[in-house]
């Protein structure tokens, strides 16, 4: 099995990356798409993610020179990118584990790879957008979906399921996102993926919207 997995400058590719590194999990292929971002974090933030076992202090780029991994870097981040793409041919991965640059389109969805994403919600009741919030207030709890990506939102065929309870703390898209993604991750890799042993998503489901600040400040209160 051929694995690789796309990095951006985020807290979230960070997390993915220093749980591959901590598991001693083997990736064939690991591409970096930088533009030059920073990304900045409070001192609160760091010391939360420590709690998790992750580091935010250092950049993605910086993590994966101090563990002399070799990689592959486009000074861009757009998951649909040409030069991309035509570099991805070139690989024959069975699997590309996605951390983000988009929403994956038409082209880069032909290929033979097969793209895995890690989406903020348990489908097919939570497909779309900001999910960890409105499960939070609907269910008390969080959950991650690990799914093979295809046209549609939110619908491809589920590799495993994870759910965690809410965070007792507010950094929920900088550090308690990354940190659950990146638990369901460590799962995925434990897997033989070549056995396709994926369970299809039934049709029907609920599917949400970017969430209004007033319940978003609802749902970071109530993890307080």
């Amino acid at each position: 099995m051929k694995v690789g997995i796309i990095l951006t400058p985020d807290n979230r590719s960070k997390a993915y990356l220093q749980k591959i590194i901590r598991n001693k999990f083997d990736i064939d292929e690991i591409i970096l798409l930088d533009d030059g971002r920073k990304i900045t974090c409070t001192n609160e933030e760091e010391e939360c993610a420590k709690i998790f076992e992750f580091n935010l202090s250092k950049s993605v780029k910086e993590i994966l020179n101090d563990h002399e991994l070799k990689y592959k870097q486009f000074s861009f981040v757009d998951i649909n990118n040409a030069e991309l793409i035509e570099y991805l041919k070139t690989l024959c991965l069975d699997f590309c584990i996605f951390s983000g640059g988009g929403i994956l389109k038409k082209e880069i969805l032909r290929l033979s790879t097969k793209f895995v994403h890690f989406h903020p919600g348990i489908v097919p009741n939570y497909r779309g957008s900001t999910c960890f919030y409105y499960s939070i207030l609907n269910d008390d709890e969080c959950g991650v979906t690990a799914f093979i990506m295809k046209e549609g939102l939110d619908v491809g065929d589920v590799i495993c399921k994870k759910s965690f309870k809410k965070p007792n703390h507010i950094y929920v898209d900088t550090v308690y996102d990354p940190h659950i993604r990146s638990e369901t991750l460590v799962e995925v890799l434990k897997k033989n993926l070549l056995s396709n042993d994926f369970e299809k998503q039934k049709s029907e489901g609920e599917t949400y919207y970017i969430i209004h600040p007033i319940l978003k400040h609802i749902a970071i209160l109530s993890c307080e």
